[in-house]
């Protein structure tokens, strides 16, 4: 079963769902993510907008729960899963799925991923995936209670990589972990956050509402909407820049920063824009500071649809030395690189792809960023820490290393929303946000 991935037809026009879910996955197999594949393969599918949700699903879905996936397929399967070929993995992942996790009758389950199996590879590859699928059928995993066995249960059933459940049963209990694990493997809803100057929240649920699309304030950030459902790329509001896609969580990280017109802002990891955006939009002048050009670009033409790229300027530099004199800037934003583990519900390869043996140079990294906007930003000026993770020591850690090798920094209220607490941790379970940390400083004067 050892054959090239170009066997896989892909130019023939998919048939339905599974097959434009399989293309995906084989895709992803070979490095793409997820959220960045998805578009152009919906785009050119074919589909309506039911059949394109239920590729999404399909997908995002399956790659949550991939190692429990190739740990129990593994197990049926007489030949190693990385010696077969992609689409066959593909195909047996999707049918394992819908097997284990999605309530699909194991025969229409096995039927739907050989079928697209067959159209895509032929009657070979359809052949062994039959095979392993109903071994799987027939012998399905028996999981962990996760009452008596927490940390069983989110390694096996909850699809979390060992050494990430380790540290959420120290940071919240078992019952804290069986709760995340749950959040982490549900779908999240679509968040709009309002351009300032141009909409509010409530423009945006009555300009919807008017469209056919339900949507509710939200809770924490007073910005932002919640979609019921839909593509949110087709919204005229999005199109015409009066709102954004972003995370209610990250909504609030630019307001956290408590700059007014005029200030110059530091954004030292802009890409792709969101937060440089919306201090712009705000009234700051900013300057965005991204590593990769790529990704810079993205930052000028989010600057550009929401009508705020006269206050915001784009370099290309090195975040590790910020592109400035020291002690011109009001506000520095350190949103930095990490394991991304509070967006695991949105980036759903993330828990396979990070490792704990980065953990070491991304603090270091973070603290190099610090580093650079201790040095850029004035006296009495604000510095805001942000990252998308709740590890210990991408967090915590790294405030308290900052605040004891950088004592020209102080601790400082978040405010608004956040509260009064210099830090605080957001959590999928408990927020139903991204789980974003932020910890704000003043230089002393």
């Amino acid at each position: 079963m050892n054959r090239p991935a170009n066997r896989t037809r892909a130019s023939r026009r998919p048939a339905g769902p599974r097959d434009v879910a399989v293309t995906a996955l084989v895709r992803a197999d070979q490095g793409g993510w997820v959220n960045l594949l998805l578009p152009s393969l919906l785009r050119g599918s074919g589909l309506d907008e039911r059949g394109r949700a239920a590729v999404t699903d399909l997908v995002n879905s399956t790659t949550r729960v991939l190692g429990t996936l190739d740990a129990e397929l593994g197990r049926r399967s007489r030949q190693p899963l990385d010696r077969l070929e992609p689409l066959v993995r593909a195909g047996l992942r999707l049918g394992a799925y819908e097997l284990l996790y999605a309530g699909t009758p194991p025969h229409a389950a096995v039927a739907e991923a050989v079928g697209a199996v067959r159209r895509a590879g032929g009657p070979g590859p359809a052949g062994y995936v039959n095979a392993v699928l109903r071994r799987l059928a027939e012998r399905p995993p028996r999981w962990p209670d996760p009452g008596a066995d927490p940390l069983g249960w989110a390694t096996g059933r909850g699809a979390h990589p060992a050494w990430i459940a380790g540290e959420a049963l120290v940071r919240l209990g078992p019952e804290g972990l069986v709760a995340l694990a749950e959040a982490d493997n549900r779908p999240p809803a679509v968040t709009l956050r309002a351009t300032p100057g141009r909409a509010t929240a409530a423009d945006l649920v009555a300009e919807l509402a008017a469209a056919g699309v339900t949507a509710t304030r939200t809770s924490l950030s007073p910005e932002c909407v919640r979609l019921a459902g839909g593509d949110p790329g087709a919204l005229a509001a999005v199109i015409e820049g009066r709102a954004v896609v972003q995370d209610e969580a990250s909504a609030l990280v630019a307001p956290a920063m408590g700059v007014g017109p005029g200030d110059l802002v530091v954004d030292l990891a802009a890409g792709p824009g969101g937060k440089a955006g919306h201090l712009a939009a705000l009234g700051a002048r900013v300057l965005a500071v991204e590593l990769h050009p790529a990704r810079a670009a993205m930052v000028a033409e989010t600057a550009a649809r929401i009508g705020v790229a006269d206050r915001l300027d784009v370099v290309v530099a090195d975040a590790r030395r910020a592109p400035l004199a020291p002690g011109r800037a009001d506000a520095v934003l350190v949103d930095a690189p990490c394991t991304n583990l509070g967006s695991l519900r949105r980036r759903p390869e993330a828990r396979w792809r990070h490792h704990p043996a980065e953990i070491d140079e991304l603090v270091r990294l973070q603290a190099r960023m610090l580093d650079a906007a201790a040095l850029a930003v004035r006296p009495g000026g604000s510095v805001l820490y942000s990252v998308c993770t709740w590890t210990r020591a991408e967090t915590d850690e790294v405030v308290a290393a900052a605040l004891a090798r950088l004592p020209q920094l102080r601790p400082a209220p978040l405010g608004g929303p956040l509260g009064e607490h210099p830090t605080r941790q957001l959590w999928p379970q408990r927020d139903d946000t991204d789980g974003i940390f932020l910890a704000r400083f003043t230089r002393r004067t």
